[in-house]
């Protein structure tokens, strides 16, 4: 059996579950919501992962908006592992299946950034990802085998402890496949309310589909945090992935 590194699904939510924290309500006591969003932070500066993952919407809206040109395209003939710049204690894995990011930057807050790609990708993505020092690795030619990308985490980069941060789709399918370990809900004391904003979990498949199905959350700890922000911890416990 493979070995995997242990995935805790790390959200923070308002109390309708939603995500996008610039629509919540602001706290009932005057505060500045960035402190009290601080909390989620703080609590996952606290488990000291090995890395944190983030989807491409979610990099391409918070850090690297440009989208990758490819004037030509090279198919990738041998696709390989290629370990860039490793010098900070924390990592964060991209999961970008298509490899459309145009990176500047080899670290986002100063965490050195991992490319998880599909094997269909180009040859000149993958330049442009060594000449920005940032390493690489592959998840099947369509880049959606996760376990596969865990297991090379796991083997080739010694990652034992990693954060699954979001957004809400890139969550969804990690719940589908069965890869989460244990959930850290941090919710926030604020409300959005509207129909069809993001929300933490969202597998984009058909209505009759339950990519919840036959796993099963037991409470493992509850915390009153600061102003207001309650943190729930779950233990997952995975029994069957076969019912669509």
């Amino acid at each position: 059996m493979k070995r995997l590194p242990k995935i805790i699904s790390h959200i923070n939510s308002s109390v309708d579950g939603r995500l996008v924290a610039d629509r919540w309500t602001l706290p009932f006591n005057g505060k500045d919501i960035e402190d009290v969003l601080s909390v989620y932070t703080e609590i996952k500066d606290g488990y000291s992962a090995d890395a944190w993952i983030l989807g491409r919407n979610s990099v391409q809206k918070h850090f690297f908006p440009e989208t990758f040109d490819n004037e030509t395209f090279t198919p990738v003939t041998a696709p390989r592992t290629y370990i860039g710049h490793r010098n900070s204690k924390r990592s964060l894995v991209v999961f970008d299946s298509k490899g459309l990011i145009r990176y500047t930057d080899d670290k986002v807050f100063g965490d050195n950034i991992i490319a998880v790609l599909g094997e269909n990708v180009s040859e000149e993505y993958l330049e442009h990802l060594r000449q920005a020092g940032i390493s690489y690795l592959f998840a099947g030619m369509d880049g959606h085998d996760y376990k596969k990308a865990l297991h090379t985490l796991y083997d080739e980069f010694a990652m034992r402890l990693v954060l699954l941060d979001g957004g809400g789709v890139l969550n969804g399918l990690f719940l589908k496949k069965q890869l989460i370990d244990e959930l850290s809900l941090v919710i926030y004391p604020g409300i959005d309310a509207l129909s069809g904003i993001s929300s933490i979990y969202e597998y984009k498949g058909k209505n009759c589909a339950y990519p919840a199905y036959g796993q099963s959350l037991e409470l493992i700890d509850i915390k009153q945090c600061r102003d207001g922000v309650v943190w729930l911890k779950y233990k997952i416990h995975k029994k069957d992935n076969n019912h669509e």
